[in-house]
């Protein structure tokens, strides 16, 4: 039993740090409360040519969430 929850956790911890390593940066999502929502890349320079020679990439999504009421 202690060895199925062992490799449980061990492939989950696994899994996040494949999906962690593959992203090339964050896809913000902020808003403004003059001109509504909008949305900016965050890349890192080191990922720029990771980026070009890639038909497909994986972004984080970052929601700022409402700054107005």
């Amino acid at each position: 039993m202690v060895g199925v929850i062992v490799g449980f956790l061990l492939g989950v911890a696994a899994t996040l740090h494949v999906l962690r390593k593959d992203t090339i940066g964050n896809l913000v999502i902020a808003d403004d409360p003059e001109d509504g929502s909008y949305m900016f890349l965050e890349i890192s320079r080191l990922d720029i040519e990771r980026l070009r020679a890639q038909p497909m990439v994986k972004l984080n999504v970052v929601n700022k969430g409402r700054t107005h009421k």
